[in-house]
């Protein structure tokens, strides 16, 4: 009994939207700015961009080569945002995007590449959206990310 209650607890947490007003004071306890939502939805876009557009592909990059490619990625996102004014992205952050790139990207054997792009894309734009109704999982997700990032932004 005790098993089946913990499963319903997880598939709540996972599943279940929360309310717009649980929230909304999720946020507001978070000190959750809107803009800096968009700001960080730009930025992993961006860089989701770039490591898709210039992946050369799995039957000519080994394990090495990707953790350079996502490095090349990542220093240019960074610089691009540089440009802007913005100064985002630290060790933790970097290490947090390369292993979900890793996981969810490279890693993926006989991936169509279309499929996979659009979803970690949308997934992200879904997560960051601060308007969005999410699940408790979501909602999360969303705060780790972003306090991740605010820790790590600088404008200058």
């Amino acid at each position: 009994m005790i098993n089946k209650n913990k499963t319903l607890e997880l598939l709540d947490y996972i599943n279940k939207p929360m309310t717009r007003e649980s929230i909304s004071i999720l946020y507001a306890a978070n000190n959750i700015s809107y803009q800096k939502c968009e700001l960080f939805n730009d930025f992993i876009q961006s860089l989701l961009l770039l490591v898709f557009d210039t992946y050369m592909g799995d039957d000519i990059t080994n394990q090495t080569e990707q953790k350079n490619h996502f490095k090349w990625c990542w220093d240019k996102n960074v610089e691009n945002f540089k440009k802007e004014e913005i100064v985002i992205g630290d060790k933790k952050s970097y290490q947090y995007f390369s292993q979900f790139i890793s996981d969810m990207y490279y890693q993926v054997n006989k991936k169509d590449e279309k499929l996979i792009n659009n979803s970690l894309i949308k997934t992200w734009s879904f997560i960051l959206n601060a308007d969005n109704v999410k699940s408790k999982s979501d909602v999360d997700t969303f705060i780790e990310v972003y306090r991740m990032l605010e820790n790590s932004l600088i404008l200058t």
